[in-house]
């Protein structure tokens, strides 16, 4: 089974990569310590496509995980007793990611924390992501400086209610994607 390696970064170029569509995709964590697991993923693409879930925390999580009170009251605003109310097994939530996400190349504000939860989230379902995931550096060296200053520019300019979810973090995401490639 292949489980995400966080460790590998993908190289865009013009020959691996058209760029026909664009799909972000962020997720909320119980906290930032190493012991933090995934609370809640979402992706988004330049296709007007979206999907949102909240994570089931597993017992493993709940016995020996990190829970980050400051980040549930301050950050992300999601309470345990919701997730485990709400949320949907890892199993679940990551079968429904493999059957949208299959094949293509997703990007991530901070592979080094993303790919992690990602990987503690396809783990604990026992399956293999079936799709690359690269942090959004890849994509800005890809565009260029210029490019990248006006991607950057578009994306503070975009307001949101709700900040630290990650649906709307994903479409933020995407939303200056589409100010700057004209889509």
């Amino acid at each position: 089974m292949k489980i995400f390696d966080p460790s590998i970064h993908i190289n865009l170029s013009s020959q691996n990569s058209q760029l026909d569509e664009f799909v972000f995709l962020d997720i909320e964590a119980s906290g930032l310590g190493f012991n933090s697991y995934p609370i809640e993923v979402a992706y988004a693409t330049s296709n007007d496509e979206t999907a949102s879930a909240l994570i089931k925390p597993n017992h493993d999580w709940l016995e020996s995980g990190e829970w980050d009170s400051n980040a549930e009251r301050n950050i992300h605003k999601i309470t345990q007793h919701v997730l485990l109310e709400q949320g949907k097994s890892a199993k679940a939530v990551a079968a429904e990611l493999n059957s949208a996400l299959k094949g293509k190349l997703i990007f991530c504000n901070d592979l080094a924390y993303d790919g992690v939860w990602l990987a503690k989230l396809f783990k604990v379902a026992d399956v293999g992501v079936e799709f690359f995931l690269t942090d959004i550096r890849a994509f800005f060296d890809f565009i260029g400086k210029e490019k990248t200053s006006s991607y950057k520019s578009a994306y503070e300019d975009i307001s949101v209610e709700t900040i630290h979810r990650a649906l709307p973090d994903a479409l933020r995401f995407v939303s200056a994607y589409k100010l700057v490639s004209g889509h």
